[in-house]
């Protein structure tokens, strides 16, 4: 069971467990209540297949989450389908799932990944005590910009950013995200203040050279981008909501003092 509970952390993650319930050590049932009260686990789809044949021990093994309860003896042509429909369904529901986690404008993450990317990693980095960093981006004067040229190139603005983001943010240890509007996100992990700092002065000349055209922006007359930055490495006594707060007061700051900067 131990070793089951090992194995469904590693990734690639499994897309199905097919769980015995007598086993040495913790039972199946226990290793049920753990992958699914553990949220990188819980939507691993488990089936339980055992010599306990009672109406009471398949109840059981349903209501701790699993999706089908086989008894042995078993056929394994039956098995072998079933374990095909819910492993198609698994697979309908992670496209379903992934088509919720992007944003429908830009085709980068959307809030929701973020939030949940967010709280995963400060949870990691709280546990494995290294660097977390987040950077709060917002395009300068954009309001003005969708006043002037158009909701139309607004939109298109955005998905030119958007991607240009997207083509910096290479390593899996990193999230970038639209926050909403015209605001964006970079969550970065291992990462201190000092790397940060450096990649927010190179997503602005990123996206300076963009050269999209802002006549009522800029002085230069082009898109340009505020960043405010926060990086810590957390602990249980600090809270996640300060640690997003310091990047969004950071990002007032670069706007107070002129716009086209990160501050951090």
């Amino acid at each position: 069971g131990e070793r089951g509970i090992e194995l469904a952390h590693r990734s690639p993650q499994p897309d199905l467990i097919l769980l015995d319930i007598v086993m040495p050590g913790i039972d199946g049932y226990e290793v049920c209540r753990r992958l699914k009260e553990d949220p990188e686990t819980a939507a691993i789809p488990i089936v339980f297949i055992s010599g306990n044949i009672s109406n009471e021990d398949e109840r059981r093994g349903l209501q701790l989450g699993a999706i089908d309860y086989i008894r042995k003896p078993f056929n394994s042509l039956v098995v072998k389908a079933r374990v095909r429909n819910h492993v198609a369904f698994k697979r309908q529901a992670d496209m379903l799932e992934q088509l919720s986690l992007v944003d429908g404008l830009t085709g980068i993450a959307n809030r929701r990944r973020l939030d949940e990317y967010l709280n995963q990693a400060w949870h990691n980095a709280t546990r494995n005590g290294t660097h977390i960093s987040l950077m709060m981006m917002d395009i300068d004067h954009f309001k003005r910009y969708n006043d002037h040229y158009g909701h139309g190139a607004g939109d298109d603005c955005l998905r030119r950013v958007a991607q240009a983001l997207d083509e910096l943010c290479w390593r899996k240890t990193e999230l970038v995200a639209r926050y909403g509007g015209e605001e964006f996100a970079w969550v970065l992990l291992d990462t201190d203040r000092e790397e940060v700092m450096a990649l927010a002065e190179k997503v602005l000349g990123v996206i300076r050279r963009l050269r999209i055209p802002h006549e009522t922006g800029s002085a230069e007359g082009i898109v340009s981008m505020s960043i405010g930055v926060a990086a810590t490495v957390p602990t249980p006594e600090r809270h996640l909501d300060d640690f997003i707060n310091t990047a969004d007061q950071h990002l007032y700051q670069a706007k107070a003092e002129g716009r086209d900067r990160a501050v951090g």
